[in-house]
């Protein structure tokens, strides 16, 4: 009974369907985080740059703030770029478990979670598509609008 209970906990631990929170929540909410730091970063430090003192600048502050902007922004993209490459790992892999439970001739041991792990990696994956996108749009401002106001 004993060897039967300690051979379940060993396939489990063995199973390639098994997905960490960590993964699964780097998936979720990866590239809207780094969207939002992007934003939270990029923003203030613009507005400081070319606005101090509530008196605006025809040149920033900084002569490095476009390279700022920029390195904050490019940043921000690789990280979620790579939320986007783990959830669309974690789609590929929940989704091949799921193929795998329908199987009946198949003999391995797949976990059945009753597809929440796919829908997941699947509100992972649109969720990181449309922030990978609001991160590039965000990149492209930066890129060609001035941060300060020529007219002031």
């Amino acid at each position: 009974m004993g060897s039967a209970a300690n051979q379940n906990a060993s396939d489990r631990r063995r199973s390639p369907y098994r997905h960490s929170l960590f993964r699964t929540l780097l998936a979720l909410f990866g590239a809207p985080v780094a969207w939002v730091i992007q934003m939270s970063l990029s923003e203030p430090i613009a507005a400081y740059a070319c606005y101090p003192h509530q008196a605006p600048l025809s040149t920033p502050l900084w002569v490095e703030l476009p390279t700022i902007l920029a390195t904050i922004s490019l940043v921000c993209l690789a990280a979620g770029l790579f939320s986007g490459y783990v959830a669309w790992t974690f789609w590929q892999q929940t989704g091949s478990a799921a193929t795998a439970v329908m199987r009946p001739s198949n003999s391995q041991r797949a976990v059945a979670d009753g597809g929440q792990n796919h829908f997941l990696a699947m509100i992972g994956l649109m969720s990181s598509s449309i922030f990978i996108i609001a991160i590039l749009f965000t990149c492209i401002a930066v890129f060609l609008v001035s941060p300060c106001s020529a007219w002031a």
